[in-house]
């Protein structure tokens, strides 16, 4: 995993949740649009976390697993800081940075 692929899924996530963050403003869904937007950040961070997992040379798949347990336990106690009601936004947001993260990564692969 390159670091422009990391550095292109943090930018698109962060500015995702920057408006969604001022969309929930303005509509009055602070607390929906607080929990959407810091799963998304939180799921950027994903990406940075596979560089350094690959960096220490232990099994992928057992940290994987290992990982994804802590970003998701992440996202839900945040979510249940936030409201219990909101918890699924929180771990929407986080599967979102995941699927910019992948779709990055496609495009890598498919321009060589």
């Amino acid at each position: 995993m390159n670091d422009r692929l990391i550095r292109y899924t943090l930018a698109a996530s962060a500015v995702a949740a920057v408006v969604v963050f001022a969309i929930g403003l303005a509509t009055g869904q602070l607390k929906n649009a607080l929990a959407l937007a810091i799963g998304l950040l939180i799921g950027s961070a994903n990406g940075l976390l596979v560089q350094r997992s690959l960096a220490l040379g232990v099994g992928f798949t057992a940290l994987s697993l290992v990982r994804l347990l802590v970003l998701t336990g992440l996202g839900l106690g945040i979510g249940l800081l936030i409201g219990l009601s909101q918890v699924w936004l929180v771990v929407g947001g986080i599967a979102v940075a995941q699927l910019v993260l992948a779709g990055f990564a496609v495009r890598e692969t498919l321009a060589g």
